[in-house]
């Protein structure tokens, strides 16, 4: 039996497909990933994606769900208020019920509202099975560390969920200051039970995300967004020789397709423990198990 045969995988981003027409592409991160014509745009069902993690022997994954509009660059993008996460968490427990033991749940939460997030953050745990709250600081306006995101980070810390947050320049016309990766360091210091997730890895920070993985035993990061073989090998070299448990491999579908990505992760120049921890391991221990 091979390595990869061996290795549970499951990936820690995979965002709900559109239904035809439900969105407009974002047609600056169309051009970036050069997918014109892709699962983007619409089309694709849950179906359609659990038969491809089938094909590929991926386990199971992170489904997530961050309601957002398209929207200038210095506008708010996310969509908040509880109605619109009454609806997204519905949408993401029919799923989980749908296909059973292959999913966790992940959705995005408007840290703006300030203790009205942190409602979010309960009703979102405690009636819908949320395990990940997402964070992404270029549709919300506000930085990783901004005094209005800490009453979401001590609902998170005190419900147990992980939050995932993303770093570095963004693909979508917003500005990147907001999530530059030191900014976790003041977040991951005030709260050291909180399992965060950095997504993106944090370009042109790349030495800041390394030092944050370094400094922080509750700070984790995922490939996603990147296609594995553009890794930076600093992330690399970090996830072989000085921590295996901290990497995550993540296909960001259907910013980048399912296939690609395994693909290329499997052959990332990872081994053993880094290899099984980066393709699946690693999450599932944050993440926890699929139900």
């Amino acid at each position: 039996m091979s390595e990869s045969t061996c290795t549970r995988v499951f990936d820690a981003w995979i965002n709900l497909p559109y239904a035809a027409g439900e969105v407009t592409p974002d047609p600056s991160v169309v051009a970036r990933f050069k997918r014109g014509n892709s699962a983007y745009e619409g089309g694709e069902t849950m179906e359609d994606v659990v038969a491809e993690m089938d094909r590929l022997d991926i386990f199971g994954g992170v489904l997530s769900k961050a309601p957002r509009d398209i929207t200038p660059p210095f506008i708010h993008g996310t969509k908040s208020g509880e109605d619109v996460l009454r609806q997204t968490c519905e949408r993401l427990a029919g799923y989980q019920k749908n296909f059973p033991g292959r999913f966790v749940t992940s959705v995005g939460i408007d840290p703006c509202l300030g203790y009205e997030a942190a409602k979010h953050v309960r009703i979102a745990v405690r009636e819908y099975g949320i395990k990940c709250i997402r964070i992404i600081p270029m549709f919300t306006g506000i930085a990783i560390d901004d005094k209005l995101a800490f009453p979401l980070y001590t609902a998170a810390c005190d419900e147990g969920a992980v939050v995932s947050i993303n770093v570095g320049v963004p693909g979508p016309m917003k500005p990147a200051k907001l999530q530059r990766t030191i900014l976790v360091d003041e977040v991951a210091l005030a709260f050291p039970e909180l399992k965060i997730v950095m997504s993106h890895l944090g370009d042109p920070w790349i030495s800041e995300t390394i030092a944050m993985l370094l400094k922080h035993p509750n700070v984790y990061a995922m490939t996603a967004g990147w296609a594995p073989k553009y890794v930076p090998a600093d992330i690399v070299r970090f996830a072989e020789r000085r921590n295996t448990k901290k990497l995550m491999w993540a296909s960001d579908y259907p910013i980048l397709p399912i296939d690609r990505t395994f693909n290329e992760g499997s052959e990332l120049g990872l081994s053993g423990q880094a290899r099984s921890g980066y393709l699946g391991e690693n999450a599932l221990s944050v993440f926890g198990e699929p139900v």
